[in-house]
């Protein structure tokens, strides 16, 4: 994945070597920026401090380096902030990488066609993930037949991790979602005949084949058994309904139509077809205790309390985490089941506050193009944006779907698609305008 984004990155720098389109990258700015600055820090804690320096920052990281991490060269004349530099280099490789697409996207993106575009690569993407897990759970196959690895009582497509899974579907249903609205047309006609015309051409319509992706992929979802998964997205059906319903300038009948429908259609029957029981079990049967995720979350705030600005180094987690056990566990936590608390634990709070207030503006922006643009195709990707952002802003509360490339790399797109949507005229970009370099 690097590699490619990298020589993409490359054949644009070429591309543009003559005349560099900056108003494409105006509307991403903010975010290009947070990325920026999340990765530059990233560098500073792999920078060697002098003993003095480090332990006036941090001076717990010179304690557990020695106590803990029985790192030779502890008492070296200089070391990084970072418990883990060689985690913290690939997790600033990753975030380059992801800093890096964000730009090519804003770059590439340029027209309506290439929006659309992205949004039917995303759903199509989600739906072979969706019927390769389910067909390999309801095959009864023992082990998957490209990396032959063991197949558990629930679906994964090509993930090993459940949650993973579920929440690339999560992102992907709401790229469907905003397929189908861009395509939605605003009908002023009263008579029952036009409206049934109406209906009857939307079901023979491409948006028809759409609905039904998004189907198979909510039969993924279920079949995942992810608690959260499913939570979030009944819940971020609800909250999109309800603010589209408040916020769509010139809304479409049908839009109604078709959030009632999600929520009928794939909650009540879909859903209980394919072991939404089994889900509901789950729910109704969790203990946080039991599981050991209480302990981890309250022993890991333990390391927050200890690493508040300039964390622990990024990617060092699991390393540093061993040193906050009270006791032995049989379990393997490689990360916090908390998004939010990893980060702020690696990274500190600062930073992760300037990257949460980046995602969040991109969400306001969202809304602002709901209510103030008429183009139905920027409004229906600026809905499934906002949707995509709510549910992961919701599942990574008790999972880490941010450490997994792929669903990183598609947040980090969906994020840009935000910010083509609210700025992009209605034709596209002029790509023979010059602009001033």
């Amino acid at each position: 994945m690097e590699l490619l984004i990298a020589m993409q990155s490359l054949g644009l720098v070429y591309c543009f070597r003559h005349n560099i389109p900056w108003h494409y990258l105006r509307p991403g700015v903010f975010l290009l920026v947070a990325l920026a600055l999340f990765q530059l820090f990233t560098v500073l804690q792999l920078v060697p401090l002098p003993a003095g320096l480090l332990e006036w920052l941090a001076p717990n990281n010179a304690e557990l380096r020695h106590r803990v991490l029985l790192d030779a060269s502890a008492n070296a004349a200089a070391q990084p902030l970072s418990l883990d530099p060689e985690q913290t280099k690939i997790s600033l490789l990753k975030g380059v990488s992801y800093l890096l697409l964000a730009l090519n996207t804003l770059l590439l993106v340029n027209r309506p066609k290439r929006i659309r575009t992205v949004l039917v690569a995303i759903v199509v993407s989600g739906t072979f993930q969706a019927f390769y897990g389910a067909m390999l759970l309801l095959s009864n196959t023992a082990q998957s037949p490209v990396f032959g690895m063991d197949i558990g009582p629930v679906a994964t497509g090509s993930y090993v991790y459940k949650n993973h899974f579920a929440n690339y579907l999560l992102l992907s249903l709401m790229m469907g979602l905003a397929l189908i609205v861009a395509d939605l047309k605003v009908n002023t006609a009263n008579s029952w005949r036009v409206q049934l015309s109406g209906l009857l051409d939307a079901a023979l319509s491409p948006k028809m084949l759409v609905r039904m992706c998004m189907i198979i992929m909510v039969i993924g979802l279920v079949m995942s058994r992810s608690r959260m998964g499913n939570s979030a997205f009944f819940a971020t059906t609800l909250i999109g309904g309800v603010l589209a319903l408040l916020l769509y300038r010139q809304r479409p009948k049908t839009l109604t139509v078709l959030i009632v429908s999600m929520l009928l259609i794939d909650v009540l029957i879909v859903s209980s077809m394919f072991g939404l029981s089994k889900v509901r079990e789950r729910l109704s049967s969790t203990v946080l205790v039991d599981e050991g995720r209480i302990y981890i979350f309250d022993w890991a705030l333990n390391m927050f309390k200890d690493f508040p600005v300039f964390g622990s180094g990024a990617g060092s987690f699991y390393s540093v985490f061993q040193a906050y056990l009270p006791q032995p566990i049989s379990a393997f936590f490689d990360h916090t089941h908390n998004d939010y608390l990893q980060f702020a634990i690696e990274s500190g709070l600062p930073i992760t506050l300037l990257l949460g207030a980046a995602v969040l503006w991109v969400a306001y922006r969202c809304l602002t193009t709901l209510n103030k643009r008429n183009d139905p195709l920027m409004k229906g990707t600026a809905l499934g944006c906002f949707m995509a952002i709510t549910a992961m802003l919701i599942h990574i509360s008790v999972d880490f779907n941010l450490q997994a490339p792929a669903n990183a790399a598609t947040f980090v797109v969906i994020l840009s698609l935000a910010l083509i949507a609210s700025h992009m005229p209605k034709q596209g970009y002029d790509t023979k305008k010059p602009s001033s370099t």
